[in-house]
Protein backbone atom coordinates (compact mmCIF):
# COMPACT_ATOMS: atom_id res chain seq x y z
CA UNK A 1 0.00 0.00 0.00
CA UNK A 2 1.37 3.60 -0.74
CA UNK A 3 1.46 5.55 2.07
CA UNK A 4 -1.01 8.16 0.08
CA UNK A 5 -3.34 5.90 -1.76
CA UNK A 6 -5.76 4.74 0.39
CA UNK A 7 -6.71 2.08 -2.53
CA UNK A 8 -9.55 1.16 -0.92
CA UNK A 9 -10.44 -0.25 -4.57
CA UNK A 10 -14.04 -1.44 -4.74
CA UNK A 11 -15.01 -3.77 -7.50
CA UNK A 12 -18.56 -1.96 -8.12
CA UNK A 13 -17.42 1.18 -9.87
CA UNK A 14 -18.71 4.98 -9.61
CA UNK A 15 -20.20 6.80 -7.19
CA UNK A 16 -23.07 7.73 -9.06
CA UNK A 17 -26.75 6.46 -10.43
CA UNK A 18 -25.77 6.77 -14.19
CA UNK A 19 -28.42 8.63 -15.82
CA UNK A 20 -31.74 7.69 -16.70
CA UNK A 21 -32.56 7.41 -20.44
CA UNK A 22 -36.33 8.49 -21.17
CA UNK A 23 -36.16 8.64 -24.67
CA UNK A 24 -37.36 7.52 -28.26
CA UNK A 25 -36.05 4.87 -29.78
CA UNK A 26 -34.75 5.18 -33.17
CA UNK A 27 -36.21 4.65 -36.88
CA UNK A 28 -36.38 0.92 -36.34
CA UNK A 29 -37.01 0.62 -40.31
CA UNK A 30 -37.58 -2.61 -41.18
CA UNK A 31 -36.78 -5.63 -38.55
CA UNK A 32 -38.16 -7.88 -36.01
CA UNK A 33 -39.64 -8.27 -32.58
CA UNK A 34 -36.86 -8.96 -29.75
CA UNK A 35 -36.03 -9.35 -26.44
CA UNK A 36 -33.14 -8.26 -24.85
CA UNK A 37 -31.91 -9.76 -21.03
CA UNK A 38 -29.70 -7.20 -19.52
CA UNK A 39 -27.30 -8.28 -16.59
CA UNK A 40 -25.46 -5.85 -14.15
CA UNK A 41 -21.69 -7.23 -14.06
CA UNK A 42 -19.15 -7.51 -11.52
CA UNK A 43 -18.23 -3.68 -12.99
CA UNK A 44 -21.39 -1.59 -13.66
CA UNK A 45 -23.64 1.42 -12.81
CA UNK A 46 -24.55 1.94 -9.14
CA UNK A 47 -26.01 4.03 -6.98
CA UNK A 48 -24.18 6.90 -4.68
CA UNK A 49 -24.33 6.50 -1.25
CA UNK A 50 -23.70 9.43 0.98
CA UNK A 51 -20.54 8.44 2.91
CA UNK A 52 -19.28 8.00 -0.71
CA UNK A 53 -18.52 4.08 0.57
CA UNK A 54 -21.30 1.76 -0.19
CA UNK A 55 -21.81 1.08 -3.96
CA UNK A 56 -24.57 -1.08 -5.08
CA UNK A 57 -25.62 -1.92 -8.44
CA UNK A 58 -28.95 -1.35 -10.22
CA UNK A 59 -31.47 -0.59 -12.52
CA UNK A 60 -33.61 2.49 -12.05
CA UNK A 61 -37.31 2.07 -12.85
CA UNK A 62 -37.29 2.88 -16.67
CA UNK A 63 -34.70 2.37 -19.21
CA UNK A 64 -33.31 2.49 -22.52
CA UNK A 65 -30.24 0.51 -24.18
CA UNK A 66 -29.09 0.59 -27.40
CA UNK A 67 -28.18 -2.49 -29.64
CA UNK A 68 -25.24 -2.22 -32.07
CA UNK A 69 -25.23 -4.37 -34.72
CA UNK A 70 -21.16 -4.97 -36.83
CA UNK A 71 -20.46 -6.32 -39.95
CA UNK A 72 -16.97 -8.44 -40.33
CA UNK A 73 -15.49 -5.14 -40.65
CA UNK A 74 -16.18 -3.50 -38.08
CA UNK A 75 -18.65 -1.09 -39.62
CA UNK A 76 -21.56 -0.22 -38.17
CA UNK A 77 -24.60 -1.74 -39.85
CA UNK A 78 -27.91 -0.78 -37.47
CA UNK A 79 -28.70 0.99 -34.00
CA UNK A 80 -32.00 -0.18 -32.34
CA UNK A 81 -32.99 1.27 -29.11
CA UNK A 82 -34.80 -1.12 -26.48
CA UNK A 83 -36.86 0.08 -23.66
CA UNK A 84 -37.68 -1.54 -20.30
CA UNK A 85 -39.41 -0.69 -17.61
CA UNK A 86 -40.02 -2.30 -14.03
CA UNK A 87 -38.90 -2.09 -10.34
CA UNK A 88 -36.05 0.16 -9.57
CA UNK A 89 -33.07 -1.77 -8.14
CA UNK A 90 -33.53 -4.84 -10.01
CA UNK A 91 -29.87 -6.24 -11.28
CA UNK A 92 -31.48 -7.92 -14.63
CA UNK A 93 -33.77 -6.11 -17.06
CA UNK A 94 -36.09 -7.34 -20.00
CA UNK A 95 -35.59 -4.61 -22.86
CA UNK A 96 -37.85 -4.94 -26.01
CA UNK A 97 -37.71 -3.42 -29.23
CA UNK A 98 -37.47 -3.94 -33.24
CA UNK A 99 -33.93 -5.72 -34.57
CA UNK A 100 -32.59 -4.77 -37.93
CA UNK A 101 -29.34 -5.65 -37.95
CA UNK A 102 -30.01 -8.69 -40.07
CA UNK A 103 -30.73 -12.64 -39.36
CA UNK A 104 -26.89 -13.45 -39.23
CA UNK A 105 -24.94 -10.17 -38.12
CA UNK A 106 -21.33 -10.67 -37.50
CA UNK A 107 -21.28 -8.98 -34.11
CA UNK A 108 -23.63 -7.16 -31.57
CA UNK A 109 -22.94 -4.98 -29.04
CA UNK A 110 -25.18 -3.49 -26.44
CA UNK A 111 -24.11 -0.03 -24.74
CA UNK A 112 -25.85 1.96 -22.22
CA UNK A 113 -26.69 5.04 -22.33
CA UNK A 114 -28.81 4.46 -25.70
CA UNK A 115 -27.90 6.68 -28.79
CA UNK A 116 -30.23 8.61 -30.00
CA UNK A 117 -30.44 9.45 -33.88
CA UNK A 118 -29.79 13.11 -34.80
CA UNK A 119 -31.88 12.84 -37.79
CA UNK A 120 -29.50 13.49 -40.58
CA UNK A 121 -26.23 11.18 -40.05
CA UNK A 122 -25.03 10.66 -36.34
CA UNK A 123 -25.85 8.78 -33.60
CA UNK A 124 -25.21 10.73 -29.87
CA UNK A 125 -26.27 9.91 -26.26
CA UNK A 126 -28.12 12.59 -24.64
CA UNK A 127 -26.36 15.75 -24.06
CA UNK A 128 -25.09 17.52 -21.13
CA UNK A 129 -23.35 20.85 -20.59
CA UNK A 130 -19.78 20.86 -19.15
CA UNK A 131 -17.98 23.32 -17.41
CA UNK A 132 -17.79 26.08 -19.93
CA UNK A 133 -21.86 25.90 -20.44
CA UNK A 134 -21.08 24.34 -23.88
CA UNK A 135 -23.58 20.99 -24.52
CA UNK A 136 -21.58 17.86 -25.17
CA UNK A 137 -22.73 14.14 -25.50
CA UNK A 138 -20.32 11.58 -23.82
CA UNK A 139 -20.41 9.58 -27.25
CA UNK A 140 -20.99 10.90 -30.73
CA UNK A 141 -20.88 10.63 -33.98
CA UNK A 142 -22.15 7.48 -34.39
CA UNK A 143 -22.76 6.75 -38.40
CA UNK A 144 -23.51 3.65 -40.16
CA UNK A 145 -20.39 2.67 -42.10
CA UNK A 146 -18.07 4.17 -39.44
CA UNK A 147 -16.14 1.97 -37.45
CA UNK A 148 -15.72 4.68 -34.70
CA UNK A 149 -18.14 6.15 -32.12
CA UNK A 150 -15.88 9.28 -30.73
CA UNK A 151 -16.02 10.54 -26.98
CA UNK A 152 -16.33 13.49 -25.25
CA UNK A 153 -14.25 13.14 -21.13
CA UNK A 154 -12.38 15.84 -20.70
CA UNK A 155 -14.99 18.58 -19.49
CA UNK A 156 -15.94 17.80 -15.84
CA UNK A 157 -16.85 20.32 -13.56
CA UNK A 158 -18.29 19.43 -10.08
CA UNK A 159 -20.07 22.21 -8.12
CA UNK A 160 -20.77 21.17 -4.73
CA UNK A 161 -18.07 19.43 -2.02
CA UNK A 162 -18.58 15.63 -1.62
CA UNK A 163 -20.54 15.18 -4.63
CA UNK A 164 -20.66 12.43 -7.70
CA UNK A 165 -23.60 13.40 -9.75
CA UNK A 166 -21.50 15.08 -12.53
CA UNK A 167 -20.24 11.52 -13.04
CA UNK A 168 -23.66 10.28 -14.44
CA UNK A 169 -23.02 11.63 -17.57
CA UNK A 170 -19.76 9.45 -17.85
CA UNK A 171 -21.49 6.24 -17.00
CA UNK A 172 -20.40 4.16 -20.25
CA UNK A 173 -21.59 0.79 -19.99
CA UNK A 174 -20.97 -2.39 -23.11
CA UNK A 175 -21.49 -6.20 -23.15
CA UNK A 176 -21.35 -8.52 -26.34
CA UNK A 177 -24.80 -10.48 -27.18
CA UNK A 178 -24.85 -14.11 -28.54
CA UNK A 179 -25.37 -13.42 -32.45
CA UNK A 180 -26.90 -17.06 -32.06
CA UNK A 181 -29.59 -16.01 -29.95
CA UNK A 182 -31.14 -14.26 -32.28
CA UNK A 183 -32.97 -17.26 -34.51
CA UNK A 184 -35.02 -17.22 -30.91
CA UNK A 185 -35.77 -13.48 -30.88
CA UNK A 186 -34.16 -13.11 -27.84
CA UNK A 187 -30.62 -11.57 -26.79
CA UNK A 188 -28.56 -11.89 -23.65
CA UNK A 189 -25.82 -9.61 -22.58
CA UNK A 190 -23.87 -8.81 -19.44
CA UNK A 191 -22.80 -5.34 -19.12
CA UNK A 192 -19.66 -4.07 -17.71
CA UNK A 193 -18.37 -0.09 -16.61
CA UNK A 194 -15.89 1.56 -18.60
CA UNK A 195 -15.01 4.40 -16.30
CA UNK A 196 -12.50 4.58 -13.88
CA UNK A 197 -13.03 6.75 -10.40
CA UNK A 198 -11.16 8.89 -8.61
CA UNK A 199 -11.60 10.11 -5.15
CA UNK A 200 -9.71 12.82 -4.22
CA UNK A 201 -9.53 14.20 -0.15
CA UNK A 202 -7.62 17.42 -0.18
CA UNK A 203 -7.11 19.17 2.70
CA UNK A 204 -6.03 23.33 2.29
CA UNK A 205 -4.35 25.30 4.20
CA UNK A 206 -6.67 27.88 6.80
CA UNK A 207 -5.97 31.01 4.95
CA UNK A 208 -7.45 29.21 1.84
CA UNK A 209 -10.90 28.72 4.00
CA UNK A 210 -14.00 30.28 2.52
CA UNK A 211 -12.62 30.73 -0.84
CA UNK A 212 -13.54 29.09 -4.04
CA UNK A 213 -11.86 26.48 -5.46
CA UNK A 214 -12.25 26.57 -9.48
CA UNK A 215 -10.32 23.85 -10.61
CA UNK A 216 -7.63 20.91 -9.69
CA UNK A 217 -5.20 19.45 -12.06
CA UNK A 218 -3.31 16.07 -11.50
CA UNK A 219 -0.07 15.52 -13.61
CA UNK A 220 2.05 12.99 -14.37
CA UNK A 221 5.34 12.88 -13.86
CA UNK A 222 7.06 14.96 -17.18
CA UNK A 223 4.38 16.74 -18.96
CA UNK A 224 5.58 16.69 -22.05
CA UNK A 225 6.12 12.68 -22.40
CA UNK A 226 2.94 11.62 -24.03
CA UNK A 227 4.00 8.03 -23.65
CA UNK A 228 4.21 8.36 -20.07
CA UNK A 229 0.82 9.68 -20.21
CA UNK A 230 -1.98 9.59 -17.37
CA UNK A 231 -5.51 9.10 -19.26
CA UNK A 232 -6.47 8.33 -22.65
CA UNK A 233 -7.04 11.95 -24.28
CA UNK A 234 -8.56 13.57 -27.39
CA UNK A 235 -11.46 11.43 -29.11
CA UNK A 236 -12.13 7.87 -27.86
CA UNK A 237 -13.30 6.42 -30.95
CA UNK A 238 -14.12 2.69 -30.59
CA UNK A 239 -16.66 0.71 -31.61
CA UNK A 240 -15.21 -2.68 -30.20
CA UNK A 241 -16.18 -1.62 -26.91
CA UNK A 242 -16.19 -4.42 -24.99
CA UNK A 243 -12.30 -5.98 -25.88
CA UNK A 244 -9.80 -3.55 -24.69
CA UNK A 245 -11.07 -0.39 -24.38
CA UNK A 246 -11.62 0.13 -28.18
CA UNK A 247 -9.89 0.81 -31.51
CA UNK A 248 -7.70 4.36 -31.40
CA UNK A 249 -8.15 5.94 -34.30
CA UNK A 250 -4.82 7.95 -35.48
CA UNK A 251 -3.97 11.02 -33.71
CA UNK A 252 -5.49 10.45 -30.31
CA UNK A 253 -2.82 10.12 -27.49
CA UNK A 254 -2.70 10.13 -23.91
CA UNK A 255 -2.82 13.54 -22.27
CA UNK A 256 -0.10 14.05 -19.26
CA UNK A 257 -2.44 15.96 -17.06
CA UNK A 258 -6.08 15.19 -15.64
CA UNK A 259 -8.03 18.26 -14.17
CA UNK A 260 -11.00 18.48 -12.80
CA UNK A 261 -13.63 21.76 -12.54
CA UNK A 262 -15.05 22.90 -10.12
CA UNK A 263 -16.69 26.11 -7.94
CA UNK A 264 -16.81 24.76 -4.56
CA UNK A 265 -16.46 26.91 -1.61
CA UNK A 266 -13.47 25.75 0.78
CA UNK A 267 -15.21 24.49 3.85
CA UNK A 268 -13.82 25.52 7.44
CA UNK A 269 -12.69 22.08 7.92
CA UNK A 270 -10.39 22.89 4.89
CA UNK A 271 -11.51 19.44 3.36
CA UNK A 272 -12.58 18.74 -0.13
CA UNK A 273 -13.67 15.84 -1.52
CA UNK A 274 -13.60 15.43 -5.54
CA UNK A 275 -14.60 13.24 -7.89
CA UNK A 276 -12.43 12.14 -11.01
CA UNK A 277 -13.24 10.70 -14.05
CA UNK A 278 -11.16 8.74 -16.63
CA UNK A 279 -10.67 6.15 -19.31
CA UNK A 280 -7.81 3.78 -20.02
CA UNK A 281 -5.51 4.39 -18.03
CA UNK A 282 -1.75 3.55 -18.46
CA UNK A 283 0.06 2.07 -16.13
CA UNK A 284 2.31 3.81 -14.11
CA UNK A 285 5.77 3.00 -12.49
CA UNK A 286 7.37 3.08 -9.23
CA UNK A 287 8.96 6.21 -8.80
CA UNK A 288 6.73 8.39 -10.93
CA UNK A 289 5.71 11.46 -9.50
CA UNK A 290 1.74 13.07 -9.58
CA UNK A 291 1.60 16.81 -8.74
CA UNK A 292 -1.65 18.30 -7.26
CA UNK A 293 -2.15 21.67 -8.19
CA UNK A 294 -5.05 24.13 -7.24
CA UNK A 295 -6.33 26.77 -8.40
CA UNK A 296 -8.52 29.11 -5.83
CA UNK A 297 -10.07 32.36 -6.64
CA UNK A 298 -8.06 32.64 -9.72
CA UNK A 299 -4.46 31.49 -7.77
CA UNK A 300 -2.48 28.53 -8.37
CA UNK A 301 -1.53 26.81 -5.24
CA UNK A 302 1.06 23.81 -5.09
CA UNK A 303 2.18 21.57 -6.37
CA UNK A 304 1.87 18.80 -3.80
CA UNK A 305 3.82 16.38 -5.27
CA UNK A 306 3.51 12.52 -4.48
CA UNK A 307 5.87 10.06 -5.26
CA UNK A 308 4.55 5.80 -6.07
CA UNK A 309 6.40 3.52 -3.73
CA UNK A 310 5.23 1.05 -6.16
CA UNK A 311 3.69 0.68 -9.83
CA UNK A 312 -0.18 2.24 -10.36
CA UNK A 313 -2.98 0.06 -12.89
CA UNK A 314 -6.01 1.91 -12.73
CA UNK A 315 -8.66 -0.74 -13.72
CA UNK A 316 -12.17 -0.54 -15.45
CA UNK A 317 -14.93 -0.63 -13.03
CA UNK A 318 -13.09 0.23 -9.76
CA UNK A 319 -13.24 3.58 -7.87
CA UNK A 320 -9.49 4.62 -6.30
CA UNK A 321 -8.65 6.99 -3.30
CA UNK A 322 -5.78 9.55 -3.02
CA UNK A 323 -5.02 11.75 -0.25
CA UNK A 324 -3.51 15.20 -0.67
CA UNK A 325 -2.27 18.15 1.43
CA UNK A 326 -1.79 21.26 -1.08
CA UNK A 327 0.62 23.74 0.36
Amino acid sequence: MKKFLVFAVIAAVAAVSCQKNEIPASDPGQGVPMKLIARIGDATKVTYEPDGNVLKANWEATETISVVTLNGSDELVAVDNFTSTGAAGRTKAEFTGTFTGGATPARVIVIYPALVYDGVQYYNTVPYTDYSGTERHALYNGEVGSMFIQGNFTQLKQTADNDASHLENYCIMSGVANTEDIKTNTLDATLSNHMIVLKVTATFPDALKGKTLSQMVINTTDDTDADKGWKRGYSWEYIDIPGNGGIWGAGSGYLSSWTLYSNIVIPATGVVTLYYVGFNFKDLDAGDKLKFTATVDATEYGPAVKTLASALSLDKGKIYRMTVTIP
